[in-house]
């Protein structure tokens, strides 16, 4: 198992006492694979991400990446939010080398490795640009690219596209999914659009409304070289319309 998570419960004290954001949570991510998991806003999804992230503690449960417990932060994680968060007065070259600076990589082995990755989601030629002379879908490639220099093992993924306009975003998903492809990265993505989790994803877990945890596991069986025709065929209807099912029958029950 490459990713684990166990029993995971996560509670946060409020003036009006204590609320469970999730509980009894499990789920995983084999080497390689690309995960998605789904639910209405307020289940506990960007929660989720960043306990595995190791940016918030768990109450109780485990997460491990390679049998390696995650009790903060590390280079294993690569995280790619929802609103870029690039660092405006850095070039793009800049932006991308940014964590292997603060692992003390050497000048020149930082400028190989994001250019590398800069080359692989095709902005060598804006390196030298500022993040506000970028497209929205420009500036989440810089940040999958910043992502991806550190080489970790799985990459965590926000509602990366959730910003962007529709066109915008179902390029993004297809370019996603070469770059996944081309590397054979581990991904894990929250989202809450139902057609990007199945046109994305290998499997999908659905969540429960808080307190969060996972309702259903789905295999997608549409296999890896995906298209918009993808979206198209009868057996991606049926996939969107049982995770929706899901959902729905949550929020009614």
């Amino acid at each position: 198992m490459h990713l684990e998570v166990s029993n995971l419960y996560k509670q946060f004290s409020t003036a009006k006492g204590s609320i469970t954001a999730l509980e009894g949570l499990n789920l995983q991510v084999e080497t390689g694979e690309f995960v998605c998991v789904v639910g209405a806003s307020g289940s506990g999804k960007s929660t989720l991400l960043r306990l595995i992230a190791g940016l918030d503690q768990p109450t109780s449960g485990a997460i491990t990446v390679d049998q390696e417990r995650v009790t903060g932060p590390g280079a294993d994680r690569g995280m790619v939010f929802q609103d870029y968060t690039l660092y405006p007065w850095m070039t793009v070259q800049k932006n991308v080398e940014f964590g292997l600076k603060l692992q003390g990589v050497n000048k020149k082995e930082r400028r190989s490795q994001a250019s590398y990755y800069l080359d692989m989601v095709g902005l060598t030629q804006f390196a030298q640009a500022l993040p506000k002379q970028l497209s929205g879908g420009m500036k989440q490639r810089v940040a999958i690219a910043r992502a991806l220099t550190s080489q970790p093992k799985i990459l965590l993924m926000d509602e990366p596209f959730g910003a962007l306009d529709v066109q915008t975003k179902e390029s993004m998903q297809q370019f996603l999914l070469e770059l996944w492809n081309r590397t054979g990265t581990s991904i894990l993505m929250i989202t809450h659009d139902v057609r990007e989790a199945v046109f994305l994803s290998q499997r999908i877990y659905v969540m429960t409304a808080r307190p969060g945890t996972i309702r259903a596991e789905i295999k997608v069986d549409l296999g890896k070289e995906r298209t918009a025709n993808t979206r198209e065929v009868p057996r991606f209807k049926t996939y969107h319309d049982q995770v929706l099912d899901l959902l729905t029958e949550k929020m009614v029950a």
